[in-house]
């Protein structure tokens, strides 16, 4: 207990027995009980407060983080929300193109061999 030992313990309740005398020293202790009651209650509150401002002060720190991002949001969504379902749609014309042109490839190497094969079959006849 706040770094004391027995023996200092001891020589203080020799010590308060003689300045008090053993009349006063019941209630004295009881006052002194008292006391440290209610600073051990004060030091409680003033640890929760504590934590009640940090906590605050991380839900100020998030609350900005969560503005900077709706301002990035708005930012970037400046050009309104049809302009922003147009690019959505820019992007499926985009697959579309390559679709077709995949397509279109794939059906001229079909028309290319349909036209070697025919080629050769007429020379193959003809000789």
């Amino acid at each position: 207990m706040f770094g004391m030992g027995f023996m200092e313990i001891f020589l203080v309740l020799i010590v308060a027995i003689m300045a008090l005398g053993p009349e006063k020293l019941p209630t004295a202790l009881v006052d002194m009980a008292k006391f440290f009651k209610k600073i051990k209650g004060e030091i409680d509150s003033a640890k929760t407060t504590i934590n009640n401002e940090l906590d605050i002060s991380q839900m100020k720190q998030e609350a900005q983080e969560f503005k900077e991002s709706i301002s990035d949001v708005q930012s970037l969504s400046h050009f309104g929300m049809d302009d922003v379902s147009a690019f959505e749609d820019e992007e499926q014309k985009i697959e579309v193109k390559k679709k077709q042109k995949i397509k279109k490839i794939k059906e001229s190497t079909s028309k290319k061999e349909k036209i070697v094969m025919t080629t050769t079959d007429t020379n193959n006849k003809e000789v």
